[in-house]
């Protein structure tokens, strides 16, 4: 009788830690973990005051490894590249949220006293943030385009991050790097006054929101509607949007989605 009255005890305190655990928010590192932070602590401190649970920030030290985490469903809900969000609604368990009204622009960019033209990086190193990084896939299909071959016509030589790329860049080791107009909005200061945009390629999708379908319909969509009232609606929820120059955040469509499924093609491709 008392192994069972025990065994009763330890499944509700087991039930009601589980009510109680914190939801975590997953944000791909495409910045410093000290820079992430500081722009998604308004969305973390957001979601724990609306959903009167406690949230956590998260995010990995790379590229494959916030992937990894993605597939074992650590994360409730995530902040990440449109062909990592694809794939976690095709194969993860994700279902996406909100995206910005913003499209990623990615952009190859250059030291204002750099080369020219593209043809000139021939031969040259152009630096990256993650081989897995949304910009680094669409950079290389750019150039594949244009006639270079990455890894014999051209070097891509990812860093780790939009900073060490940048840094790369100006310390004279790449002669580009591959941005976006997002990223170089989010770093500030007067980085736009050593640079020069080398070129400007096609629009996509931007980064993307998902939660895991383990949190159930009815909290999903309660999630959605928040994520855009407070980016919409709200002073603290617009200063966020600015930082992010996300201008805001709407419902995923479904040709947002059906748009980077030859990327996520490239994507598996390197993961094989």
């Amino acid at each position: 009788m008392a192994k069972n009255l025990l065994t009763t005890a330890l499944l509700w305190l087991c039930l009601l830690t589980s009510a109680h655990a914190a939801l975590v928010l997953g944000v791909v590192p495409y910045m410093s973990a000290r820079k992430l932070a500081t722009l998604y602590e308004p969305l973390r401190a957001e979601l724990e005051r609306s959903l009167q649970q406690a949230v956590t920030l998260e995010s990995a030290a790379d590229y494959q490894s916030f992937l990894e985490r993605t597939r074992q469903g650590r994360y409730d809900i995530i902040a990440t590249s449109p062909y990592f969000g694809r794939l976690a609604q095709l194969e993860q368990g994700y279902r996406p949220l909100a995206r910005p009204l913003t499209d990623l622009e990615p952009l190859l960019v250059t030291r204002l006293d750099g080369i020219r033209e593209l043809a000139q990086l021939r031969g040259q190193t152009v630096s990256t943030s993650d081989r897995l990084a949304n910009l680094t896939l669409a950079a290389q299909r750019y150039l594949q385009q244009a006639g270079f071959r990455p890894g014999r016509d051209i070097t891509i030589h990812p860093t780790g991050s939009h900073a060490n790329s940048l840094a790369a860049l100006l310390g004279g080791e790449s002669a580009a790097a591959i941005v976006s107009v997002t990223a170089l909005h989010q770093f500030g200061g007067d980085i736009d006054g050593k640079i020069r945009i080398l070129a400007r390629l096609p629009h996509t999708t931007p980064q993307l929101y998902l939660g895991h379908q383990r949190l159930g319909s009815v909290q999903l969509a309660r999630l959605q509607q928040q994520l855009q009232t407070f980016a919409n609606d709200t002073l603290q929820g617009r200063a966020f949007s600015r930082d992010l120059n996300h201008g805001g955040l709407r419902p995923v469509s479904a040709q947002d989605m059906r748009a980077l499924d030859p990327y996520v093609r490239d994507l598996k491709g390197l993961l094989r």
